[in-house]
């Protein structure tokens, strides 16, 4: 993937998404709106390299889940 945080911020937000979103063996996105907005927030404050940034991270993984399902 090789968007930004401001490209992948358009791609997602303002979209209908299901409830319960697997976006790792470990993680399950309940809600996405909320967590898409906690996640694009925690990126805006990160502070050094992105991709150290855990909630970048997420929003991959949560992106890499919506590509399957195009």
């Amino acid at each position: 993937m090789d968007l930004t945080p401001e490209q992948l911020e358009a791609e997602l937000l303002g979209k209908t998404y299901p409830d319960n979103i697997r976006i790792n063996p470990a993680a399950i996105v309940i809600e996405a709106a909320p967590f898409l907005h906690i996640q694009f927030d925690m990126i805006k404050r990160h502070k050094g390299d992105i991709n150290r940034c855990a909630a970048w991270q997420r929003l991959k993984e949560f992106y890499a889940t919506q590509e399957l399902d195009d």
